[in-house]
């Protein structure tokens, strides 16, 4: 899987776009068997700057791009809200795909014996 982040500045509105993309098989498979996991592209953000977005959870291959943006006529420091949110969503999704990745079972498995 692949993470590619766009991060725009369009009239002093700051916004990054993060885009799940080219997933393996095997995370496929994994989703598949185990379901695909949420991340939450809200709650606290701990920058600088502290801030906090209201919670929304997100499944993390279909409902992909996540955007956020933060506007300059808002906030003095809209660019770092902006870096801040998309470390942190970075970060989620990481933690997301470590988690599915250790989903496995200790029986399935091929053998092959030639006799």
């Amino acid at each position: 899987m692949k993470l590619r982040t766009f991060f725009t500045l369009t009239d002093g509105v700051y916004k990054a776009s993060m885009r799940t993309e080219d997933w393996s098989q095997l995370d496929g498979e994994l989703i598949a068997k185990y379901g695909e996991p949420e991340i939450d592209l809200g709650g606290v953000f701990t920058g600088p700057p502290l801030y906090t977005l209201p919670a929304n959870l997100a499944r993390i291959m279909t409902e992909s791009p996540f955007t956020q943006s933060a506007d300059s006529s808002d906030y003095a420091d809209a660019d770092d809200r902006t870096n801040v949110w998309a470390a942190a969503i970075d970060t989620r999704i990481t933690a997301a795909l470590v988690t599915l990745r250790a989903n496995t079972d200790a029986f399935t498995r091929e053998t092959v014996e030639e006799l």
